[in-house]
């Protein structure tokens, strides 16, 4: 497992993503969490859970690994994890150690696989969850707007109808059960990771699909 601490990507210890999670009542897993600002703000609020913040791209993490290294009365938060990984890829530790998964306001692969239902992204979910944890994913509807970004186009909307009609049934193939999708204002949306919220301002009309699941053993 690899661990970026500080400005430094490292290899975990033997032994030391177990002594974290023995040492926390429950593991939350934010899984393409960018800048790892939302799974710090989560570690701070519940110093007694281990949030681990998985990404590729482990250069994004460092500002807010350098924070959460500092002495607690000075922010820092011992109780939160960065992992370099794609969720596809997941290190063995990671496996089967989440009970509770979170995908806030992912982008690139993540995002795509993620609204596809490919199945590479979902098994990567399904192979990190615990059985009956629960996966939170939030999405911003505004990339579906005109002007579309080149990235987005061609991938589907997230709508009540493709959750139902499409999704639903890639889900359960990869262990996954559906149990919630809404649309609502960023405002009322507790989820959204906090760096997505400073974008927005007090005038925006941004609606946020928020799609929630728990493991389920998979269709044959």
């Amino acid at each position: 497992m690899q661990i970026v601490r500080g400005k430094k990507l490292e290899k975990a210890a033997e032994g030391e993503f177990e002594q974290l999670v023995g040492e926390r009542s429950r593991v939350v897993v934010d899984v393409g969490t960018g800048d790892a600002r939302a799974s710090y703000r989560i570690a701070k609020e519940n110093p007694d859970w281990l949030v681990v913040g998985v990404d590729p791209a482990w250069q994004r993490m460092t500002q807010t690994s350098i924070r959460a290294r500092r002495k607690p009365a000075k922010g820092g938060v011992p109780n939160l994890l960065l992992v370099n990984s794609a969720i596809e890829n997941a290190p063995q530790e990671l496996l089967g150690a989440a009970d509770e998964l979170l995908v806030l306001m992912p982008w690139g692969k993540l995002l795509h696989g993620l609204v596809r239902g490919d199945e590479d992204i979902w098994n990567g979910l399904r192979a990190v969850a615990k059985p009956n944890a629960p996966l939170t994913a939030t999405v911003g509807t505004s990339i579906w707007r005109e002007p579309v970004p080149r990235d987005i186009q061609g991938l589907p909307e997230l709508t009540p109808s493709y959750v139902e009609e499409v999704l639903t049934g890639k889900a359960l193939a990869a262990g996954w059960r559906i149990t919630g999708f809404q649309l609502a204002k960023a405002e009322d949306t507790a989820a959204v990771s906090s760096s997505w919220a400073r974008r927005l301002d007090s005038d925006s009309t941004e609606i946020i699909a928020t799609l929630t699941a728990v493991t389920a053993e998979p269709e044959q």
